[in-house]
C-alpha cells in the first residue's frame, strides 16, 4: 500500500476524465444564467433544476430519514438520518451524532438536494451514526450572519432535544460522541460552529471532532493556485468571488472574517479549547492553498489538525467514488476519537 501523501506535492498527478471536464464546463455555463451580474439569483430556475429527495421513514440505502422544523419563525428544518440494521430496524444502542452543514456557496441547495441527501445518508451508513443535516436560509436574499445564526439555532435545538428524556434524539444519540461536519460553504460553517460551541455551554452536547470537507475560505489577496488556475474544475475563481459578494454584508471585501478566517480582521481563537479537526483538500481544488494555510495556522495555535490530501477537484466528493473515499476517511477519524 502506497504511503499516504503528507502534502499536495506528494499527491500523484491525475488526468481528469472527459465526463468531469464536460460536467464542469456545463456547470460554468449554467452559472452565468443562474447567478446574475447584478448579484441576484435566478431562484426559480435554480429551484427547478435542484433535484430533491424526500425524507421517508422507510429505509433507502440502509438509512431512514425524517424532516423536523427546528425554528418555527424561519421554518428551517433539519433532516435526521439514521442507519438501520439488516433486519430493517434502527439500532437499539445509542450512536454517535454528526451535525452536517451542506455546501452550495451559501447560495444554493438544501438538505433535500440529491447530492447533500446522498452525502448525509452515506455518512450515516459508513460511520454508523445518526446524522442531523441542517438547513439554513440562503444568500443573497439572506446575507451574513443569517447562515451562522440559523445553524447555531439548530445546534441549540439539538441541545434541547438531547436534554429532553424520551425525545427521538436523546433515545438514539450518545451526546458525548458528537461531531461537526460540512463541505465547502458548509465546511466554513462547521468551523464557526466549532468556535461558537467552544464559547457557549451546549451540554450535554460534547463535540469530539470536526470535519471540514474542502472548506470554502477566501481573502482579498489571491493565492498562488488561484493565480495559476482561475478556471479550476467545478469552482472557478469568478464563481468563488460571486458567492462571496452575494454572502458578505454589502460593502465588505473578502478580508471579512467570515471569508478570511485568519485574516487581518479575524477573531483571535488561539485561547479556545477546540476539538481535533480533519481537513480535506485537493490538488485540483481552487481553494487548496487556503485550506492548507488554515490547517497550518491551527497547528501554530496548538490545535490538533490532520489534513487529507487528495487528487480531487472542488465538490468531487458529491460523485460516488469521491463520496465513498471521503466518508470512509471520516469514519476512520471518528473511530480514532471514540474508540
Amino acid at each position: 500500500m502506497a504511503a499516504e501523501p503528507q502534502s499536495l506535492a506528494e499527491v500523484p498527478v491525475r488526468t481528469f476524465p472527459l465526463q468531469m471536464k464536460v460536467f464542469s464546463a456545463a456547470n460554468s455555463m449554467l452559472n452565468i444564467i443562474l447567478f446574475r451580474k447584478d448579484g441576484t439569483v435566478n431562484r426559480g430556475l435554480l429551484n427547478r433544476l435542484d433535484q430533491k429527495v424526500k425524507a421517508t421513514p422507510e429505509p433507502v440505502d440502509g438509512v431512514s430519514a425524517k424532516d423536523v422544523i427546528y425554528d418555527e419563525e424561519s421554518k428551517q428544518i433539519v433532516r435526521i438520518l439514521s442507519p438501520v440494521t439488516q433486519e430493517g430496524e434502527e439500532s437499539k444502542s445509542k450512536l454517535p451524532l454528526i451535525i452536517y452543514f451542506h455546501g452550495g456557496g451559501f447560495v444554493a441547495q438544501d438538505v433535500a438536494s440529491k447530492p447533500f441527501d446522498s452525502m448525509a445518508r452515506t455518512l450515516a451508513k459508513t460511520c454508523n451514526a445518526v446524522v442531523v443535516s441542517v438547513n439554513y436560509r440562503l444568500a443573497p436574499e439572506f446575507r451574513y450572519p443569517t447562515q451562522y445564526e440559523d445553524c447555531f439555532q439548530a445546534m441549540r435545538w439539538i441541545q434541547s432535544q438531547l436534554k429532553t428524556e424520551g425525545s427521538e434524539l436523546s433515545s438514539r444519540v450518545e451526546p458525548s460522541q458528537c461531531f461537526l461536519a460540512g463541505d465547502s460553504a458548509g465546511g466554513n460553517i462547521a468551523h464557526f460552529m466549532m468556535v461558537r460551541a467552544a464559547q457557549n455551554d451546549l451540554s450535554p452536547v460534547c463535540i469530539k471532532g470536526v470535519v471540514l470537507i474542502f472548506p470554502f475560505f477566501g481573502g482579498v489577496e489571491r493565492s498562488p493556485y488561484e493565480i495559476k488556475s482561475p478556471y479550476a474544475l467545478i469552482l472557478s475563481l469568478k464563481a468563488s468571488d460571486w458567492f462571496w459578494a452575494a454572502f458578505l454584508p454589502p460593502g465588505s471585501d473578502r478580508d471579512h472574517p467570515a471569508c478570511n478566517v485568519f485574516g487581518p480582521n479575524a477573531e483571535d481563537i488561539s485561547g479556545l479549547s477546540l476539538p481535533p479537526v480533519l481537513v480535506f483538500t485537493g490538488s485540483a481544488d481552487l481553494l487548496q492553498d487556503r485550506q492548507v494555510a488554515y490547517a497550518e495556522k491551527m497547528k501554530e495555535m496548538g490545535k490538533q489538525v490532520k489534513v487529507k490530501y487528495t487528487n480531487f477537484c472542488h465538490a468531487e466528493y458529491v460523485f460516488p467514488e469521491g463520496m465513498k473515499k471521503v466518508t470512509a476517511d471520516v469514519a476512520e477519524f471518528m473511530k480514532s476519537l471514540i474508540s
